[in-house]
């Protein structure tokens, strides 16, 4: 029997209404009380290092640079006017002195990798985002083999292929006069070269002059997605909502409904269609993805298909997006830089006259190409952001200063490419320093790669495309901005992506 002025689902809505209560208690306890009891009782002696604005009470000081994707110049901002060690959130350190690479990421550190990872992180962890040692060491020792650099130069003759149909392209462009948004170009070589590499056919990016390519959902559907907005997309809430890790379980499902949460599905669903595609392939050739089912010595990695979904997502996120990064940065660089430019171009027109793509041997020793990478590496760093590791129980001296166990640290990349004490005028794009400046020094501090167990694993194909990209456009064509007055801006979302670069271009008389 009914109680009269009661209804059935009351006694439901009142509990789920409880639930909602108790939830934004939660959220406003870890947000707003719990910052400043932890600033304020400082157990972890924390209040010692000088914070930017907020950022000693609360994470939203860096969640909110990096949405307006300038994170690296906040912090690069704070280093300069605080010093080596600054506080960028309740329980992270960002340290900028060259020795707090080895302290934090070098071997033997061990430090494990900072909770912002699960951010990103999908079921299936990859070797960039496994947080856990031993989980890391087995894919890294299973997956050597496939960057080594022997490995990389029996690739080679994908890669110069693709070199050549991208020249096949911008001499289009130099034909009919139109403007070229070269960044994106370089972005569809990427993908073309990478997807080539791992799944044995190129995405034809290129030759369609876009990116919009196929994706598949587990049930079947196909569908068409731009690949290099899709990923980019992916990366902004994940990046951002890692800032503040304990939160992940609540806020993963409240910005479920974001497009961003719709842009990562899109890119898992690329990733799921050729990997689907490439495993249908009665005659696949010795493909990187050929390797991921096979160590070195051609035992099977027995990875799941949930890991080889994973490891293949990542290699084309990291193949695509820094290398495209990389080589957007160093044509921007050369050609604000006219007597670099001609320089370099000297070096290469007599190392290899007669060669439309010239071979990479030919090339790889080149001492001044060598360095204009190098200083564009450290100028315009793909990678900017500090790779927050969490310091072991008992505590750790981290470049001179004590830091007690469970608090986060970094080291931020674009401060510690422009300190001055190793590099002379480090805003300025010079790349003679690498030939006659102190290398000892410099080392210590351009490591644009990070260093340790976890240092980037494919900087070795990373270099080879450079270098063959490089030497090849900047010798066969002239390039010029669109705009006289134009500077290239860097978009931060995980990566700092260069924004569109309009060109005119021509071919060189030689």
């Amino acid at each position: 029997m009914l109680v009269q002025g009661k209804s059935p689902g009351s006694d439901t809505r009142r509990g789920c209404t409880n639930v909602l209560a108790v939830l934004v208690a939660v959220i406003v306890i870890i947000l707003f009380i719990q910052p400043i009891a932890v600033y304020v009782f400082d157990r972890k002696g924390l209040r010692k290092f000088p914070a930017p604005g907020y950022a000693g009470l609360s994470s939203l000081w860096r969640i909110l640079h990096n949405l307006r994707c300038r994170h690296f110049l906040a912090i690069h901002e704070a280093h300069e006017k605080f010093g080596t060690h600054v506080r960028i959130a309740p329980n992270h350190v960002s340290v900028s002195d060259p020795r707090a690479m080895n302290d934090i990421y070098g071997h033997g550190a061990n430090m494990l990798k900072d909770a912002w990872y699960d951010g990103g992180a999908g079921e299936h962890r990859n070797m960039a985002d496994a947080r856990m040692k031993a989980e890391h060491q087995a894919k890294r020792k299973a997956l050597a083999h496939i960057f080594a650099q022997k490995t990389i130069a029996g690739l080679e003759p994908v890669i110069s292929e693709a070199v050549g149909s991208l020249v096949k392209e911008i001499d289009r462009y130099a034909v009919t006069g139109e403007n070229l948004n070269i960044r994106c170009y370089l972005n569809y070589f990427t993908i073309d070269v990478f997807s080539d590499l791992l799944y044995g056919e190129p995405l034809g990016c290129l030759e369609r002059g876009d990116d919009i390519v196929t994706a598949e959902t587990p049930s079947g559907r196909l569908y068409k997605v731009p690949f290099i907005k899709t990923l980019h997309d992916s990366t902004i809430a994940g990046t951002a909502l890692g800032m503040e890790a304990p939160l992940l379980p609540v806020t993963k499902k409240l910005f479920a409904w974001h497009p961003c949460k719709k842009a990562g599905s899109d890119y898992e669903n690329i990733i799921y269609h050729n990997t689907k595609k490439r495993l249908q392939d009665p005659d696949a050739e010795d493909d990187i993805f050929a390797k991921l089912l096979k160590n070195g010595k051609g035992d099977d990695t027995n990875l799941s298909a949930g890991e080889v979904l994973a490891e293949c997502s990542v290699m084309m996120n990291a193949g695509t997006d820094t290398t495209t990064a990389a080589l957007t940065n160093a044509i921007y660089l050369l050609c604000k830089h006219p007597n670099i430019l001609a320089k370099l171009r000297v070096e290469l027109d007599e190392a290899a006259s007669g060669y439309e793509v010239p071979s990479y041997d030919t090339v790889a020793q080149l001492p001044y190409l060598r360095a204009c990478v190098e200083e564009s590496l450290r100028v315009k760093p793909a990678s900017s952001m500090g790779l927050p590791r969490v310091v072991p129980e008992g505590g750790r001296v981290v470049a001179g200063k004590f830091i007690q166990g469970g608090v986060t640290v970094s080291v931020p990349t674009y401060t510690l490419l422009r300190n001055a004490e190793a590099f002379e005028s480090p805003s300025d794009y010079n790349p003679d320093r690498w030939l006659t400046g102190d290398k000892e020094k410099m080392a210590k501090c351009h490591l644009p790669f990070s260093v340790g167990p976890r240092a980037c694993i494919g900087r070795n194909i990373a270099y080879f495309e450079q270098l063959l990209v490089i030497s090849t456009l900047v010798r066969l064509f002239e390039f010029e901005f669109v705009d006289k007055d134009f500077e290239l801006r860097t978009i931060e979302r995980f990566n700092s992506n260069p924004d569109e670069m309009a060109v005119r271009c021509r071919r060189r008389q030689i």
